[in-house]
This record gives structure tokens, sequence and C-alpha cells, in this order.
């Protein structure tokens, strides 16, 4: 049977290094953090960072949000790497250079660090070359601290350098070196310096004092040289550029802070989230108004004279702002602060005959990343415009893959400015009806008028109980049912069982991907055994009980218990791992299944040929469980094993189903220690009966 998956999850697709966070969530609830951050650092090597700042395109593409809401995806990025930093330390190891050709990236920032990242790792010597005194861009010197921290920055910068990637810093290209040198000395340049300066506006006024550029003045604040802005702050923009300043300046003493931007409200570029997170720090929005005129009194400024904005993109989408003249309004202020937009800094091209484009960046083709002159590429916002880290780490592995081809054939390679995955289909309707709504589990933040005053972090991660509680809500997309149908005989027994609807049967049985929940209960029924899950095959509790049970009858205990567990029902991972050796200490072999429902006859006999003396299944509290149905199911099922142990001679009650109270762990303890005591006493009795 092949289970080829044709069509992928949203959240994958979604996300632009296609990070396979359902697969993510699958290690978290399986305990296996340290493959889950395996798998983020495989796609995004700045993991840390994206589970801060990340504008989380993947949970906007979550099914559930048709039911309740989206999957917390970026905070369990976080909970990921912030539970696994000591072997995130252990990973890192130098990768061997097998390649003789050199590439030298201008530009420390994540574009330029991933493509160093993939170039290294494919064998290259790679030389990065920043201009600054530490690397990580404009998200070392602009991103506020309470946003990010360099710590967490330097988490994924060293990751990166330790694979072997040489830094230099304090090394400006077009300064202290040269374009033309590297050209000579490298086989390939990538030019990856970002957009780091910030534009200005051609109104009277704007020379005034008291008037700022946002980008120098967050590099300022970062420098720990931010000083006060006075008590009314007027920022001109709508990005998170300008979200960030305004929030800065709140942190700095200003009482007043005004955000003025063309867009409308509905129509402001910076995120969403940012701007309720502004709106909570009590920041005001004046949206849809431009600026005419700064105001000011013997050359200091005293405020800025707006006119409406009727109109920002015409007909074509292109911006094109129209004003109404006639109607204007002035707001005062001690501080003005531009921003507006970026332009690059292009210090790097001075004495080369590498070609600048239009609007202050690079000339580049987008499908071949090279530049004007062979050999030298460009990637990142230096020549794709403002975007989102993680926007630029894609583009950075586009860049490295490019480059690797470039130098493996001579060719440039055309790949498409972003790679289109198929998605699965959107729940239906009906199906959403049927499917238990969970809350989302939120961390939440400190109140608006206490966040200001410092540059704290205003968000802790996820506890471990936290990041579990979520990883349980995933809808497991694209990791369903699927049917051999050489063994189907379209009996009509999964229509007739599947409490979603999703089950078709014409000449064999089918289930469509966009409505199955893969909880199993097909599987666990079907005579012919033709139905089997993505997510969790019948494979998987043999394999367990293999690696678990070897060791069992070495043990001092008398009674060894073979227990069913809902993977759903455990908040630590403690719960999950364990070897043989331990099973031999405590007489407990723990087999976790995503739902103790999803058991069939044949599985819940399946630990007797393997020596268990009984079974104890762990069921969710009743009522709580997320798939319908597969309460009562599963105890008719438990009632037919224990019927099959009697046909041969042993105790039915060899078989216990016990469902959780209030914490899972504790239940499971004593219902362990239950079993253990009634299985005694049955193990006696049978013995007497022999006699």
């Amino acid at each position: 049977m092949g289970i080829e998956v044709e069509r992928e999850a949203p959240c994958l697709v979604a996300c632009p290094v296609h990070t396979d966070t359902r697969l993510m969530v699958e290690h978290i609830l399986e305990g296996r953090y340290e493959d889950a951050l395996d798998l983020l650092l495989e796609a995004n090597p700045f993991t840390s960072v994206c589970g801060r700042i990340c504008h989380h395109p993947c949970e906007e593409s979550c099914r559930r949000v048709k039911v309740d809401a989206p999957l917390g995806l970026r905070q369990l990025k976080r909970f990921v790497v912030e539970a696994t930093k000591d072997y995130r330390l252990r990973r890192r190891t130098p990768v061997e250079r097998t390649r003789r050709e050199r590439v030298a990236i201008v530009g420390a920032g994540p574009a330029g660090l991933t493509a160093a990242h993939d170039l290294v790792r494919a064998g290259f010597g790679v030389t990065v070359f920043e201009a600054g005194p530490e690397p990580g861009g404009m998200l070392g010197t602009t991103i506020p601290r309470y946003r990010l921290s360099y710590e967490v920055l330097r988490e994924d910068i060293d990751d990166i350098l330790a694979l072997g990637v040489e830094l230099r810093t304090e090394c400006a290209v077009g300064r202290d070196i040269s374009l033309e040198e590297l050209r000579r000395e490298f086989s390939a340049v990538l030019i990856a310096t970002g957009l780091s300066e910030s534009r200005t506006l051609g109104v009277p006024g704007i020379d005034s004092r008291g008037v700022l550029l946002a980008l120098p003045l967050l590099r300022a604040i970062l420098a720990g040289g931010g000083a006060p802005l006075g008590e009314r702050v007027v920022v001109i923009g709508g990005g998170n550029v300008a979200i960030d300043v305004a929030r800065c300046a709140r942190r700095l003493g200003a009482s007043e802070v005004t955000m003025a931007s063309l867009e409308s409200h509905e129509e402001m570029p910076a995120w969403e989230w940012e701007t309720e997170e502004a709106l909570e720090e009590g920041i005001e929005l004046a949206p849809s108004w431009g600026p005419k005129a700064v105001l000011s009194a013997e050359g200091r400024v005293t405020g800025v004279e707006f006119k409406r904005c009727v109109r920002v993109f015409d007909e074509e989408g292109k911006f094109s702002p129209a004003f109404d003249e006639a109607e204007t309004t002035t707001l005062a202020a001690d501080s003005v602060v531009l921003a507006i937009g970026q332009a690059a800094d292009l210090t790097c091209l001075k004495g080369s005959s590498v070609k600048a484009g239009a609007g202050g960046r690079l000339e580049y083709d987008a499908e071949t990343m090279g530049t004007s002159e062979r050999g030298v590429f460009a990637c990142g916002e230096v020549s794709t415009g403002p975007g989102a880290a993680v926007e630029a780490v894609a583009d950075g592995h586009r860049a490295a893959r490019a480059i690797a081809h470039f130098l493996d054939t001579g060719e440039v390679l055309k790949q498409p400015p972003r790679e289109e995955l198929p998605a699965i289909g959107e729940l239906p309707e009906e199906t959403v009806e049927l499917i238990k709504a969970r809350p989302r589990v939120e961390v939440g933040r400190a109140p608006g008028e206490t966040r200001v005053e410092d540059f704290s972090e205003i968000e802790r991660g996820f506890t471990e109980a936290e990041a579990r509680a979520e990883a349980q809500r995933c809808m497991a997309c694209t990791t369903g049912a699927f049917v051999d149908e050489e063994r189907c005989v379209a009996c009509l027994t999964c229509l007739r069982i599947c409490p979603f609807g999703v089950a078709t049967v014409t000449k064999t049985a089918a289930m469509p991907e966009e409505k199955c929940q893969a909880c199993g209960l097909c599987a666990a029924v079907c005579p012919a055994a033709a139905i089997a899950l993505k997510r969790y095959g019948a494979e998987r509790i043999e394999a367990d009980l293999k690696r678990l049970l070897p060791e069992a009858d070495k043990g001092s205990s008398s009674v060894l218990i073979v227990s069913f567990c809902c993977l759903f029902e455990t908040t630590s991972r403690k719960f999950l791992n364990e070897s043989p050796e331990d099973v031999a200490e405590t007489g407990v072999a723990r087999v976790l299944v995503p739902c103790v429902g999803r058991l069939s006859v044949p599985d819940i006999l399946a630990p007797f040929e393997h020596g268990a003396d009984g079974v104890c299944i762990i069921a969710c509290a009743e009522g709580e469980c997320l798939y319908p149905t597969a309460e009562e199911r599963l105890g008719a099922r438990v009632e037919q094993a224990r019927r099959v142990l009697e046909e041969i001679g042993m105790h039915g009650d060899r078989i216990a189903l016990w469902r959780t109270q209030e914490s899972a762990e504790v239940s499971w303890t004593a219902f362990w220690e239950m079993s253990r005591r009634h299985l005694a006493l049955i193990k006696s009795e049978e013995q007497k009966e022999a006699q």
C-alpha cells in the first residue's frame, strides 16, 4: 500500500520556507522535541527568530480556523527551541569542505546567512562580509528588544557559524574591500545587504530640528542611546517599522504618540496583531492623512499639518495617492519620525560594474537571482523589497540553489520567485459542525500600560503542558485514512462507523482527505484490514511492543502490564519516553496512541502474545474524547476482546478500561497500581483453578 501525499497541509503550503509544521506538531505530541527541532532547522535556520516575530502565514491558513481558532504554530516553534537548548548545542558540528570553489556573501542578515548555511553544507567555502560590528542585519540593529532579544537571534547565527562559515565583521564592501576584489578572489558573490536606509519626504519644514528618520532612531535606541522624544510624538507611516517606532516612543516616556498614515485602518500594511498591541499601549491612529507641511518655531518642530488622503492606490493597484487639499488637520508634536519606506545602502557597488535598479534597490533577475554581472547574485530585501524575516530566509535558500547550480554547471538556474505547492481543500461545512471545538491556548501579555515601562519582552513562551495542549488541537491534515482497493470488499462497515461522514463506497471505499479527521475508527473495525492511517499505522503498536517487552521478564515485578494511553491526555513527555529497562523496573509498558478509540480487538490482544499479564487501557474522561462515538465503540471492542480471552481459558478481567479524571498523569499512576493488584489476584485465582 502506498501512502504518498499528493496534496500538502495548508500550513506547510503557506509557509514561505514550507516548514512541515504538521509533522512538527506530531513530534511534539510524541515527546520527540529534538526531532522537531531538527525538522524546523532544516527548513529555517532562523527558527528562534521566527518563533518570536514571524507573521505566521501558516496559522492564517490553518483549517481549524473554521472550527474555533488556528493552531498556535509560532508559539509551538518557540517551545521546541526553548525545550531543546542543550541538544542544540550538541548538534553544532562543522561541515567538511568538499568543493574548491569559494563564495563571498555581502551582508550578514537572514537572507545572506541562510544562503551561507546552505552553501557551506553543500561543501563550498563561504565568507560573509558584514559592515557592522555584529551579524544579524536589521534583526539585530532595529527590531526592538521587547520583540526580539539579541541573545535569541544569536542562537540561530551561532548554529550557522558552527558549520564553518567564516564571518568578517566591520568590513564594509565598497569601503574596506571592493566588490571587484571579491569577484577576483571568489568563485561567486552574493549581495544581501537588505534595506537599511530610511526614506525622507519633500514637504516644507522637513529639515526642522526634531524631525527624525525611523531606522537611525531604532538603531540608536538599541545601542542604548535613545534620547527622550518629548511628550508628543507623531510617527508618519503605517507599516511595521512605524509601529516599532511608536511603541519605542512610549517606552522612552512620550505620553501622546500618534501614527498618521496615508492608508485607511484596513489598508495599513502593519501586521494586524502589531496594531492591536500598539493600541493596547495607548498609541493613537490617524489613518487616511498625508503630511502637507512640518510646522516649526525657531527651527524646532511644533507639529505637522496633514491633508486628507482619499486614495492610496490607483485602479491598477499601483501606489498613486490622491488628496483632498481642502480638508486638513494639524497634530502638535515635540518630535516627528518618518517611517515611510526603506532603501538600500549600495555603497558595496562602488567601483564595480554591477548596476543599481529602480527604487533604491539592485537590478536583478527574479528567476535567476543574477545581477547585471555574471557570477554576482542578489537576494533578500535589497532585491525583492521589504518583507518578513521568513521571506528573507526563503530567498536565501533560493540564492544558494542558484549559486550551487552556477558553480556546478556554469549556467544560471531559473526558479519561480515562490514555489507553489498543492494544498488540501477546505473543511466542508458539514464536517466543521461535527468537530469538537477546543479553545486555543493563549499565553497572554502584560497590560499595555505596564508594558511601556521598559523594553522587556512582552510575551512568554509555552510551558510544556500548554504546548502539548495546543498541539493536541491539530487536525493532522493529510494524515488520515487511506484504502487498499485490492483488499476492500465494499462491505459498508467504514461508512456506518465513521463519525464524520467521510467514507464513500462505490466499487470500493474512498476516504476524501478534506473530511478525514484521522481518528482511525474505521481502520479499527475494517474486517478486511483494508484501511490504514498515514498518521499512526497498526505496525506502530507492534513495533512499540517489540521495543519495550524483550527485557520485561527479567524485571523484578511479578505482574507485567501493557498500558494503552491516549496521547492527547499527557502533559509531559516524561510519560512518553521509556526503555525496556524502565518497563522491567516498573512493570508497566506504556504504548501511546493518538486516540485509544482506534484500537482494534487484535491491537488489544497483541500484548498477551508478547508475554504481558494484562492490558490497561486509559481513555479520556467521559465526554472529553475528540471523536464522536469513539468512547462507546471502544467499550464494545474491549468487551469483545475479553470474550476472546475467556474462550481460551483466561480471565476477561485481565483487560481493564479506565477513564481519566482530573490530572491524566496522576490518574494513570493510580490506574496502574490498581491494575497490578487486580492482576495479581486474577493470577492467583487462575493458579488455584489449575490445581
